[in-house]
């Protein structure tokens, strides 16, 4: 059920009235079952794996907590289901294909069929969710008891398909309060949800018709067309996953919670380093703290440090999909970490370049910063080596003709950008709260009259195929 269709206002709004009309002891139960309906609506089959991965996790947990003397086995067999199930629904054919281009390379004639799996909606997400809940029961948090609580802290449906990655002891308190309608937080929601449909509909969906035309015609673009396709993913992609995120907190406000954000600007950023604590920021902390620590951080030496950086970078990569194009990605930006480290490891005048608060070295280093993150996109978007290599060739054919029928990207591009950068002064979400009641009326007035405008289809959200 995407979140940009018609079906889900009708949800939501039930779902809501639902819940809020419930008594508060069956309101727990009203939010499970409201979640797994959400999974359930395109394909009923996910429920199995969903139920499954919950209760296997719930009673390992308890086992981790109950029996120290074994909890490391019992941590070591729930992280391996994890990611087995991860395995084998996301990487199974990657990992026969890669087996049958050794055979043919050492002369086989005959290749294993691939398999017919269907990748469940937001598996990535979900069984991390779990992983953190099981490592921090193994580092000494208390198990939950409820088993109802905890597979509504798995299932809680605003997050559950594409993210934020929401750590135990943020939802699960939350889950296990007793939850008073707050009209601010419910106002606050509705701005939300309000702010990622624009992004989503009006941005991300009319930037990507361009971006997906070139990618089905790459010979036919300039090195400058080029770019302002390259420039239209980058914006299409923050636009599309940011405004999904939006739409989660929003709706996770509509119901009493408050889901940590996920995006903080990240084309303001000044390093690939301050571009990863604002992207994505769930998935970036989750690594840092479940992979990039345990394998020691940066508390050995240098190089291994370095090391640390780039497996965490390669895996981050390799999570986002079964192609070298996002393992190539990963290490690409793990690269940008390490050089980023070393220049600040080995040079006193790179620390002060870093950490000098000018105004234009900022804005120089933001613009920097955006186009090497930017380079990176296109190994992101492209479905293949030979195709991304194929765009960076375009680049550099230096072909300065521009088709007209880009203007209206470069204008709604131009539009994105400048309010990316006034966002940093100006919080638009409590400034348009603090409106009142009929002003901000007019504006949810224009904002569906926007988002009909631009409307053409319901596009998936990129990152549900994550």
């Amino acid at each position: 059920m995407l979140f940009n269709s018609g079906a889900f206002g009708v949800f939501l709004i039930i779902a809501l009235l639902l819940f809020w009309f419930s008594e508060r002891r069956v309101r727990l139960f009203v939010l499970v079952g409201l979640s797994y309906y959400f999974y359930m609506y395109n394909n009923p089959v996910y429920f199995f794996l969903l139920a499954a991965l919950t209760i296997v996790n719930f009673l390992l947990a308890i086992e981790i907590a109950r029996r120290p003397r074994f909890a490391r086995h019992f941590l070591i067999l729930a992280v391996s289901i994890d990611l087995l199930s991860i395995g084998f629904f996301k990487y199974a054919n990657f990992f026969l294909w890669q087996v049958d281009f050794v055979r043919i390379l050492l002369g086989a004639e005959k290749t294993f069929p691939l398999l017919k799996i269907m990748l469940p909606l937001g598996i990535s997400f979900f069984t991390f969710q779990m992983i953190s809940y099981v490592v921090d029961t193994y580092r000494g948090e208390p198990a939950e008891k409820s088993f109802w609580n905890f597979a509504a802290y798995v299932s809680f449906f605003p997050q559950l398909v594409a993210g934020p990655i929401v750590r135990p002891n943020v939802l699960l308190p939350q889950i296990k309060a007793k939850h008073v309608y707050n009209r601010e937080q419910a106002v606050h929601g509705m701005f939300l949800i309000a702010q990622g449909l624009i992004k989503k509909i009006v941005f991300a969906d009319f930037l990507g018709g361009h971006v997906d035309k070139m990618f089905l015609d790459l010979g036919g673009y300039s090195a400058l067309a080029t770019l302002v396709v390259v420039y239209a993913y980058a914006f299409q992609i923050y636009f599309d996953f940011s405004g999904y995120t939006d739409i989660a907190i929003g709706c996770g406000k509509l119901f009493g919670f408050e889901i940590p954000i996920n995006f903080n600007l990240p084309y303001t950023a000044k390093s690939p380093r301050e571009f990863w604590q604002r992207w994505h920021i769930s998935l970036s902390t989750w690594l840092r703290d479940y992979l990039y620590i345990p394998l020691g951080g940066n508390r050995q030496t240098k190089e291994r440090t370095y090391l640390n950086i780039m497996i965490t970078m390669l895996l981050g990569g390799l999570w986002h999909g079964a192609n070298w194009t996002f393992v190539v990605w990963g290490g690409y930006h793990g690269i940008l970490l390490v050089l980023e480290r070393f220049l600040k490891d080995q040079f006193a005048l790179a620390r002060r370049i870093f950490s000098r608060d000018s105004a234009i070295l900022s804005f120089l280093s933001a613009l920097f910063t955006f186009h090497l993150v930017s380079l990176g996109w296109i190994l992101f978007r492209s479905d293949s080596l030979t195709k991304a290599a194929r765009i960076f060739r375009n680049i550099l054919s230096f072909d300065m003709d521009f088709p007209l029928e880009q203007i209206p990207a470069v204008l709604l591009l131009i539009v994105a950008a400048v309010s990316h950068v006034l966002r940093r002064k100006w919080d638009m979400e409590e400034w348009f709260v603090g409106l009142p009641a009929p002003v901000q009326a007019f504006g949810y007035s224009c904002a569906v009259i926007l988002t009909y405008l631009f409307f053409t289809e319901e596009h998936r959200f990129i990152y549900f195929q994550f």
